[in-house]
């Protein structure tokens, strides 16, 4: 078996064990990390210097809320994005308000997701991306789903700020004290992208 089939067997090994222990999570717990996790996040020189921001749209459970986090960017004026996918790729489509985001419409994963048959501004410069995954590791390392979507939209990124001679954004990824893997590595190939900032309840890893 060659290593990227070695790394792809590990991978799919660690979403299996942790969403079943994502499961478990009591919702009171999720929504008290996520109020200390969004604290952290409002609070932060990246954030706060930050005026085009891009923020994943959150479950209902098993990660950390990014409502009150979308609730901010319009109150403090900052511009927000938000995902919308395809079958292979990601963008990322402005929202105009707070009303924007609440009367999206949900997609199968009970995810809100903006329509495809509106056009909705698409990004092209972002300063700061705000992103889910399944766990982390302290090396700033992110397992996501499966679909490669974030890993691609950041490669994607890199070219453009490349051909235009842009600053990068930032990339900031919220976690659960649960989805953290403290004393071991996640399972990494060539096409993973490392993040700037990892925030947990308890510390912030950079």
């Amino acid at each position: 078996m060659n290593t990227i089939n070695v790394v792809r067997k590990q991978k799919s090994a660690i979403r299996k064990e942790m969403r079943n222990l994502l499961k478990q999570i009591p919702i009171n717990m999720i929504e008290r990390e996520s109020a200390i996790v969004s604290d952290k996040v409002l609070t932060s020189k990246e954030y706060l210097n930050s005026k085009k921001i891009s923020v994943y749209l959150s479950m209902p459970n098993s990660e950390i809320s990014t409502k009150a986090i979308i609730h901010d960017i319009f109150q403090k004026d900052k511009i927000c994005y938000v995902p919308r996918w395809n079958e292979d790729a990601m963008d990322m489509v402005r929202l105009l308000s707070y009303q924007d985001y609440i009367s999206l419409p949900v997609n199968r994963w009970n995810i809100p997701e903006p329509s495809h048959d509106y056009n909705y501004e698409i990004a092209t410069e972002l300063d700061l991306i705000i992103m889910p995954g399944l766990a982390f590791d302290l090396q700033r390392n992110r397992l996501g789903h499966g679909k490669g979507y974030y890993d691609k939209y950041l490669a994607k990124c890199k070219n453009w700020v490349k051909e235009n001679n842009r600053q990068l954004p930032k990339t900031m990824a919220l976690s659960l004290e649960s989805q953290l893997c403290k004393d071991k590595l996640l399972p990494t190939c060539i096409y993973d992208q490392k993040l700037d900032f990892i925030i947990t309840p308890y510390q912030i890893i950079m």
